[in-house]
């Protein structure tokens, strides 16, 4: 399918398009389809249905053709430059959305979302995008925005005339106010992890000593001889990565060298590596042989990583291993051969990452996530300002950029530069 949008696509689309019916392109009503064939002066390049959007009712708000024509590269060559020839020019990338945001039929936010649902690999992620999509995080953020306005609005009042003191302004429900706005945004960051861990994974290392099962266990969770598998410890001295797919989760697993004191150089610089790893994961699988148990070297290791999210893998329990019995750490008892310990796996997930449920958007990027946490640090510092009997024009500041902060989320009062960085990483046929 090739589409062009623009005030001349429609003129550009009936020079080369026949109809069966001969109706002319620029004549056709928006959302109508005419069935006929592409010509080059007198040559018939191929039969195609021909689509038409009519401003402003398409994803562009501009005038909008779709030519559906046979597969093949060399086919869809010859039409698209065909097309060139008349006029047309190639698209950037992302520049039907980009169009669609400039002239107003979604905002910023809006149009990031369309790549994340492009780029969903699952069903909780696909949701997540959607409300974004949607235009729900766009409406928490006027939502948010027309509170910190409304307070605006009265401070503005109250500076102009000074002799009338809107009750509003009093200094306990004006905290009030303010500090239910620093709570909301305060929540809407806090999704913001859950939602870029269904977006790109939940980066998870492997530990655990030598021949503990760790490779068993890759290859038990990726359906695949991924790792080599022996009685031999320290088997495994790269680090090994696959994505895998548990419920709604997406882990990128990487399998490592087992933990222990060596002379094997080669094998050190794989444990080396393997606590490397730990620096950058958001979620440490560490598997204990159930048959040795936990032993001083297991514990070593656990203590490094405090700080981290831990799931004690307690496998192979099919050997008759023993109880886990109290550890500070979450534990699922399994054996990396049965089908039956993925459900282990799913349920300790869930507790450890909470699934977005719900109709509740998360910030979905880096970009929107900073002005986010921009707005609520000069919301904190205006009931810094109230609370040590600061002066209101100086909260009225502080308010002002939180909301302009805001507004960036959506696209308002934003920079040339950031608009083509957003667009940037579209592909061309959005």
């Amino acid at each position: 399918m090739i589409r062009m949008s623009g005030e001349d696509a429609l003129a550009i689309a009936e020079q080369v398009f026949v109809a069966a019916n001969h109706t002319k392109v620029t004549e056709m009503r928006g959302y109508t389809c005419a069935y006929g064939y592409i010509r080059n002066a007198d040559e018939r390049i191929d039969d195609v249905v021909l689509t038409v959007f009519r401003a402003p009712h398409s994803y562009t708000g501009e005038d909008t053709v779709e030519i559906t024509c046979h597969g093949g590269i060399y086919l869809t060559n010859e039409i698209l430059h065909l097309l060139l020839m008349k006029g047309a020019v190639p698209a950037e990338p992302g520049e039907f959305t980009k169009r669609s945001f400039l002239n107003g039929k979604l905002s910023l936010s809006q149009a990031e979302a369309v790549m994340d649902v492009i780029e969903a690999d699952g069903r909780a992620a696909l949701h997540q995008a959607n409300l974004v999509k949607d235009g729900r995080l766009s409406r928490q953020m006027r939502e948010v925005t027309d509170q910190i306005v409304g307070i605006l609005s009265a401070l503005a009042y109250w500076m102009d005339d000074a002799e009338e003191f809107p009750p509003e302004l009093e200094a306990s429900g004006l905290s009030a106010q303010i500090r239910g706005i620093y709570e909301k945004l305060s929540e809407m960051a806090e999704h913001y992890q859950d939602g870029k861990i269904l977006k790109n994974g939940i980066r998870t290392v492997l530990l655990g000593r030598p021949n503990a099962g760790k490779s068993s266990v890759m290859n038990w969770l990726c359906g695949e001889n991924r790792s080599i598998v022996t009685d031999i410890p320290g088997t495994t001295r790269d680090v090994i990565t696959e994505s895998v797919k548990i419920g709604p989760y997406l882990l990128v697993l990487s399998d490592t060298a087992g933990i222990r004191e060596t002379e094997n150089k080669i094998e050190s610089i794989g444990i080396e590596q393997a606590m490397r790893t730990l620096d950058t994961a958001d979620l440490v699988l560490y598997v204990v042989d159930s048959v040795s148990g936990l032993t001083p070297e297991d514990e070593q290791v656990l203590t490094a990583c405090r700080g981290h999210h831990v799931l004690i893998l307690w496998n192979k329990i099919d050997l008759c291993g023993n109880d886990p019995g109290e550890i500070d750490f979450p534990v699922v008892q399994c054996a990396a051969i049965s089908e039956d310990s993925l459900a282990k796996m799913e349920d300790a997930l869930r507790e450890v990452f909470p699934v977005v449920s719900g109709n509740q958007p998360s910030v979905i990027n880096e970009r929107q996530f900073r002005l986010l946490s921009q707005a609520n640090f000069r919301i904190r510092e205006a009931i810094s300002l109230l609370e040590s009997g600061g002066e209101l024009d100086m909260v009225a500041g502080e308010l002002e950029q939180a909301a302009r902060f805001l507004s960036e989320i959506d696209g308002k009062d934003i920079s040339r530069e950031t608009i083509d960085g957003v667009f940037s990483r579209f592909c061309v046929g959005k």
